[in-house]
């Protein structure tokens, strides 16, 4: 059984950037500006998978990235 945290930043930051990536398709240029985007995305997302009780952590990270990706 795991302990401590349900989600690492690293672990979010991994699913959002496959999610993104691979999963929709969509191509962006890693600058500055998108670095720190998705960096600020995978600290709400562990902020969040962490914090509140039953929620489903791909869910919240699709959610983050839909933001992202309309944008």
């Amino acid at each position: 059984m795991r302990t401590g945290p349900r989600l690492t930043k690293e672990e979010a930051l991994s699913f959002l950037l496959t999610h993104i990536i691979v999963e929709k398709n969509f191509a962006f240029e890693m600058n500055q500006t998108n670095l720190f985007t998705i960096m600020s995305m995978a600290a709400e997302a562990e902020s969040r998978v962490n914090k509140e009780e039953g929620v489903i952590p791909h869910e919240v990270i699709e959610e983050i990235a839909a933001n992202f990706i309309e944008q």
